[in-house]
């Protein structure tokens, strides 16, 4: 008997010995984080995220074997909004899906790890894929994406990713097959990237010196963002890569009967035409007129038909709510080889706003010009010119003025534009007028006459921007 509860004793013992022993090791495992049973934040958050409903709806695009999928959050937690690309190359979806899903991916994980080191679940972000397609040569396609984020809608972080695959074989090319594989014709376009961002009136006085030193070294590795758009090549740059956040997102275009000597044979275009430009860019006069706050039905083609006139190319700065309604007008100023411009959803003053009220302004006008035309703006002016440190942040292509007011929005006078015109004219000079003024669109034909006789070159502001200025 005595044996037995001794025995009892014992087990006793060592069944809270082991209790004992197992609660040690459990707070341990705890701590450590060691154990294989044991989530991390971050997957523990993404199990939240694989709840979330996602809206998907596919659209053709204006090309033949490429669908559009646009994917939105319906958690306003979380929001996101991402537009990509479906082709006919397996091959080629993969590797663009996967770059969606990674973004989204560390989007996601950052708007988490932001709460959890602020112990605030009310934090919420922002995320942004916007896509651009573009035709060269029939054979090829390149897919541009803006990536935009941020952490409680603050500051904005933006990026590009680029893909060029052949539309007949889905295989991706790159910047070393496009150059026929030689550094030699590298080094030539390195030193001509660096030569134009450096001399870029645009970026000048906010360059990172070091910083494009270094990114515009002839290696590979630095020139992997780009596309080829109107037989021009164009080379991307992050924003705050190799400028400070006011210069947005660097861009440096070529045309590429300028870089047919150091392309592969297949890459070669046969437009000519971009010599000529290159010619009189670099020795000659040249003008950027700029039409803002339509498009008007009637103003507006009145304007088309006098740039037609004297073979003119401007820019339209287009006003959203406008665009809904002149849809087929915008797809002319485009098809007429203009360039379009965002100038916000209804006009207001945006430095009235606040951040997701700015972003509204400017994503909601991007959207409605890319349904009209297939492309998204590829520059942007805010209404009375008034911008200020939140939306330097918010937009990602180039804000422009100008550095001639036409005041044509105020005296309505036909007469008038000519003489300010005159008495402000100088080389590379942006003009603003208006394309909602009837006065404006009577008065166009003399401006453009006076500065014709006087041997100015009318260019879109984009090419004022990324040419290197006549001395």
């Amino acid at each position: 008997m005595e044996n037995q509860r001794k025995a009892r004793g014992l087990d006793s013992l060592l069944l809270s010995a082991i209790f004992l022993l197992t609660v040690i090791i459990a707070v341990f495992i705890f701590i450590s984080g060691d154990s294989k049973f044991q989530k991390n934040t971050s997957a523990a958050n993404n199990d939240k995220v694989d709840e979330t409903t996602a809206t998907l709806t596919e659209t053709q695009s204006g090309f033949p074997d490429i669908q559009i999928i646009k994917e939105s959050s319906n958690d306003i937690s979380i929001p996101y909004s991402m537009q990509y690309p479906k082709t006919k190359f397996n091959t080629v979806n993969k590797e663009i899906s996967k770059y969606i899903a990674d973004s989204k991916e560390k989007y996601l994980d950052t708007v988490y790890l932001f709460r959890n080191e602020n112990k605030n679940n009310s934090v919420v972000g922002d995320f942004r894929i916007s896509l651009q397609i573009h035709q060269y040569k029939n054979d090829y396609y390149s897919f541009v994406f803006t990536n935009k984020s941020s952490v409680d809608k603050t500051k904005y972080d933006a990026t590009i990713q680029t893909y060029l695959f052949n539309n007949n074989t889905g295989e991706f090319v790159n910047m070393y097959q496009l150059l026929d594989e030689k550094v030699k014709n590298l080094e030539v376009l390195a030193e001509y990237v660096q030569k134009q961002i450096t001399s870029n009136p645009a970026y000048k006085e906010y360059l990172y010196t070091e910083k494009v030193q270094t990114l515009t070294e002839p290696k590979w590795r630095h020139f992997k963002k780009f596309s080829i758009v109107d037989n021009e090549l164009v080379i991307y740059y992050d924003k705050d890569e190799i400028a400070s956040p006011l210069a947005g997102m660097p861009t440096i275009r070529i045309p590429m009967s300028f870089l047919n000597p150091i392309l592969d044979e297949k890459y070669r275009t046969n437009d000519t035409s971009s010599n000529t430009i290159i010619k009189t860019t670099h020795k000659g006069k040249r003008v950027a007129l700029t039409f803002d706050d339509g498009p008007h039905e009637k103003v507006t083609k009145q304007i088309l038909q006098t740039l037609e006139k004297y073979d003119a190319k401007a820019t339209f700065f287009m006003v959203g709510h406008r665009v809904e309604n002149n849809a087929s007008l915008v797809r002319e100023v485009l098809a007429s080889g203009h360039e379009i411009g965002n100038h916000s959803w209804n006009h207001s003053n945006l430095t009235t706003l606040t951040p997701k009220q700015v972003l509204s302004q400017y994503n909601s006008t991007n959207d409605v010009i890319y349904e009209a035309t297939g492309q998204y703006p590829t520059v942007f002016r805010p209404p009375y010119g008034a911008r200020n440190k939140c939306v330097n942040d918010l937009v990602s292509v180039p804000i422009v003025l100008w550095t001639i007011d036409t005041l044509d929005w105020k005296y309505r006078d036909a007469d008038k534009i000519l003489p300010m015109v005159k008495n402000k004219m100088h080389n590379n000079a942006i003009i603003l007028m208006h394309d909602i003024h009837q006065s404006t669109a009577d008065g166009l034909d003399s401006v453009l006459a006076y500065l014709q006789d006087e041997g100015y070159e009318f260019v879109t502001v984009s090419e004022i921007l990324n040419y290197q200025t006549s001395k």
